[in-house]
C-alpha cells in the first residue's frame, strides 16, 4: 500500500475499531423513542460472570429477552465472562463450569438476537476479560464485539445519545473499587463525578444497583446567571448470586441482582432510573 493510500486509510478508520485495536473515542448513537412514548430506554447489563457456578444465567438471559421484546437499547458493562486463569486471584479457574473459550462462544450466542436487532449500543471490557488480555495480549471482548458487529468501547468510553433532537452525554466504565457497602460504592462513582462532567455516569464492577442525582451550580456566561445542572450517576448491577461465591468468602454484603434501566426523555432534558 502506498504511503498516501495508507495515510488515508488510517485517517478514515482510526477510532472506528478497524485499525490498531483502538477503542472508539466517542460512541455516537441515535436512541429510538418507545412507540407512543416521549422517551427512549437504555439498559445497563454487566457483571454476569458467565461460567462461574453462582452466575444466575436464567435471570441474566431473562433480562435480555425482556429488552429484546420491549425494544430497549442495551450497553454491555464488562465482566460478562468469569475467565478464570491459573494465575487469577481466587479459585475460579478450578470452579468455573466452562473454560474461557466456551464462555466466549456461549456469550456470543446469548447476545446475537439483541445484536441482530440493533439494540446493543456498545460493549465494554471488564477486569475479568482483561485477565486474558494481560496473560496473552488477546482482547477477548474486542473479538466478541467483532463477532456481534457492535461497537467496542474498551474499559471506559464517552457516548453521545440523540433522543429526537435532545442530546445526552454518557461516560460509562467497567470501573475499579474495593468498596463493600452501597454508600461507599456510590462514593466511588461520585469521586469520578468530581472531575468528569457527563449528563450520565455509569459504573460496573461493584455488583450493586444504585443511582443518585448530583446537582451542580455554575455560572452561565451566555445567559449571565447562575444555573443548576443535574448529573445522574448509576451503579450497573450484577448477576452473580452470593451463596458460595467469592463475595461470600470475602464477607461482602448480599446485593440485589439485576440491571438498572434509564429513561431518556425526548421533550425535556431528564433521566429517570428504574432499579
Amino acid at each position: 500500500m502506498e504511503k498516501k493510500a495508507k495515510d488515508e486509510f488510517i485517517e478514515k478508520n482510526t477510532g472506528k475499531d478497524k485499525l490498531r485495536g483502538r477503542a472508539i473515542r466517542l460512541n455516537r448513537q441515535k436512541l429510538i423513542t418507545k412507540k407512543g412514548k416521549n422517551y427512549a430506554e437504555l439498559l445497563f447489563w454487566g457483571d454476569v460472570h458467565y461460567g462461574y457456578p453462582t452466575c444466575d444465567v436464567e435471570k441474566a438471559i431473562a433480562m435480555l429477552d425482556y429488552a429484546l421484546k420491549k425494544r430497549i437499547h442495551v450497553i454491555l458493562m464488562g465482566d460478562l465472562l468469569e475467565a478464570g486463569l491459573k494465575d487469577s486471584i481466587g479459585d475460579s479457574v478450578y470452579r468455573q463450569k466452562l473454560n474461557p473459550q466456551e464462555q466466549m462462544e456461549n456469550m456470543v450466542e446469548i447476545l446475537k438476537p439483541l445484536a441482530k436487532a440493533g439494540l446493543i449500543i456498545g460493549m465494554h471490557e471488564g477486569n475479568h476479560e482483561n485477565r486474558i488480555t494481560k496473560a496473552t495480549g488477546i482482547d477477548i471482548t474486542k473479538i466478541m464485539a467483532k463477532l456481534l458487529g457492535v461497537h467496542y468501547l474498551g474499559y471506559s468510553c464517552w457516548s453521545l445519545f440523540s433522543v429526537e433532537g435532545i442530546r445526552y452525554s454518557l461516560y460509562s466504565t467497567h470501573g475499579t473499587s474495593g468498596s463493600k457497602f452501597k454508600h461507599t460504592k456510590l462514593k466511588a462513582i461520585m469521586d469520578i463525578a468530581a472531575w468528569l462532567n457527563s449528563d450520565i455516569l455509569a459504573m460496573g464492577h461493584v455488583h450493586s444497583v444504585a443511582s443518585e442525582i448530583i446537582i451542580k451550580q455554575r455560572f452561565d456566561a451566555m445567559r449571565n446567571r447562575i444555573v443548576e445542572d443535574k448529573q445522574y450517576v448509576c451503579l450497573t448491577g450484577s448477576y452473580m448470586a452470593w451463596d458460595r461465591s467469592y463475595a461470600q468468602a470475602a464477607n461482602m454484603p448480599i446485593t440485589k441482582l439485576g440491571s438498572p434501566k434509564a429513561k431518556l426523555f425526548s421533550d425535556k432534558r431528564s433521566v429517570h432510573f428504574s432499579l
